[in-house]
């Protein structure tokens, strides 16, 4: 009759996850007031640092933090060991132990010190001034883009209300131009002045997703939407930003949108009209064209002239147009 005890009793100790694989901050009043073999370790820590003992340092502090998570000082020897690895150049290493301490221990006095870190590293490995061993020290490298991208966005999603967030935002932005991804910069940028509209970094925002759709219309056969993208961008720049020192600059963006738009219009109907002949087509747009003389005049009086000429040719017997 003994044996199912014994039986459930394995069975419970089976289902209990180890300390480290632990996702959630430890249960209320279960963390211990005193844990002497935590103290211990902290002191072996302490003394490995002082002698200058690097490993040595890690390695007590590692034990703490796998055997004694709800040790009185089990947040501090975290953010000890995440210091430590950043001191031995493991960023990746040090990153994931601020973030287990943010998420373990939200209450803890260390909780913004470890997003300040992580932040911190983002940021160097974002303006390229953390490099990271390879080949054991052989040479140094830049940090992955792809880690670089995580840790900004992990600072985002770790601190949403927070200032700090939208500093990581405008940081991640900005490398993402850096790296050529133009596409994942516009939606960054966007993504920060829809979130944090209130934020130092939403005007150069706004600005800058301007910006970008201007420089995208001449790639591709998306030149008319990213062009009137850009023109909406600079607009609301204006409307949401209309005392800022840009402006005027934002205004005249703006226009000079519009004026290319018109000219894209009527290169469109001389396509019409010259190359497909399709002279409704090209009426059209020429008319159009016209209709909008003050945002380029240029363009309207030469839409004028072609528009003459489509009309003539609309009016002619097909046969006589092979």
């Amino acid at each position: 009759m003994r044996i199912l005890p014994l039986l459930c009793l394995c069975s419970a100790l089976l289902l209990l996850p180890a300390c480290d694989d632990f996702d959630g901050p430890p249960p209320i009043g279960a963390v211990r007031a005193v844990d002497p073999e935590a103290d211990a370790l902290m002191a072996k820590a302490d003394a490995a640092r002082k002698a200058g003992k690097l490993g040595r340092e890690i390695s007590a502090l590692k034990e703490l933090v796998e055997y004694h998570e709800l040790a009185p000082n089990a947040a501090q020897a975290r953010f000890r060991l995440g210091q430590a690895y950043e001191k031995d150049e493991e960023y990746r290493d040090a990153f994931k132990q601020y973030t287990k301490l943010i998420e373990r221990y939200p209450q803890s006095p260390l909780y913004a010190d470890a997003l300040n870190r992580q932040l911190a590293l983002g940021m160097a490995g974002a303006n390229g001034t953390l490099r990271t061993p390879v080949l054991w020290g052989a040479w140094h490298a830049e940090m992955e883009s792809s880690v670089v991208i995580e840790w900004l966005r992990t600072v985002i999603a770790k601190a949403p209300y927070n200032d700090m967030a939208a500093t990581a935002s405008s940081i991640l932005a900005k490398y993402l131009v850096d790296i050529d991804k133009f596409d994942d910069a516009r939606t960054e940028y966007r993504r920060l002045v829809e979130n944090y509209p209130d934020s130092r970094y939403a005007p150069e925002s706004q600005l800058m997703l301007a910006q970008l759709w201007a420089n995208d219309h001449t790639r591709g056969d998306r030149n008319l939407v990213n062009l009137t993208n850009a023109r909406e961008a600079y607009e609301e720049f204006t409307l949401r930003f209309p005392n800022h020192p840009d402006a005027a600059k934002a205004r005249a963006q703006a226009a000079d949108m519009k004026s290319l738009l018109v000219q894209q219009e009527l290169e469109v109907g001389r396509y019409y009209l010259e190359r497909s002949r399709e002279y409704t087509s090209a009426i059209f747009c020429f008319e159009n064209v016209i209709r909008q003389k003050q945002q380029n005049p240029k363009a309207a009086a030469e839409a004028a002239k072609l528009l003459e000429q489509a009309r003539a040719r609309a009016a002619q017997p097909r046969n006589t147009l092979l």
